[in-house]
């Protein structure tokens, strides 16, 4: 399964050469996957009341650029889970102007919550994991 979103680029979103600022790319694949939780009537609000976590933590993240993207354009963004672990998952991006890859990327989540006075990974229910697959 996956989950596609549109962004629109604003000269905002600019570097001084006209192209999109990287770490903007960075932003996006967050609010890609805010989106979907969203689709499932999720937030990480309702996954801290709901199973008493912190969130998704963000535990790495990475991103190859291929094209530039530039203000005016419009670019979707592609998410989908690629790897479950007992305590985190993989989400791969992939972004397009049309045809064009411009950017690919991934994030690297972990089920947080507070153990013993620290913040650590738990078990990700199958509850959720299963509105993912």
């Amino acid at each position: 399964m996956s989950f596609e979103t549109e962004f629109s680029i604003a000269w905002g979103d600019c570097d001084p050469a006209g192209i999109v600022f990287y770490p903007r790319f960075f932003y996006w694949f967050d609010t890609a996957f805010q989106r979907w939780l969203q689709s499932h009537g999720l937030s990480q609000a309702i996954l801290q009341q709901r199973h008493g976590i912190l969130g998704t933590g963000l535990l790495d993240a990475h991103a190859d650029f291929r094209a530039p993207v530039r203000d005016g354009d419009t670019m979707v963004v592609d998410a989908r889970i690629d790897d479950w672990q007992a305590k985190r998952f993989r989400v791969a991006y992939c972004c397009r102007r049309g045809e064009t890859l411009i950017a690919q990327g991934h994030e690297t989540r972990g089920w947080l919550k507070i153990i013993d006075g620290r913040v650590r990974a738990a078990e990700i229910p199958d509850s959720f994991r299963a509105l993912f697959d």
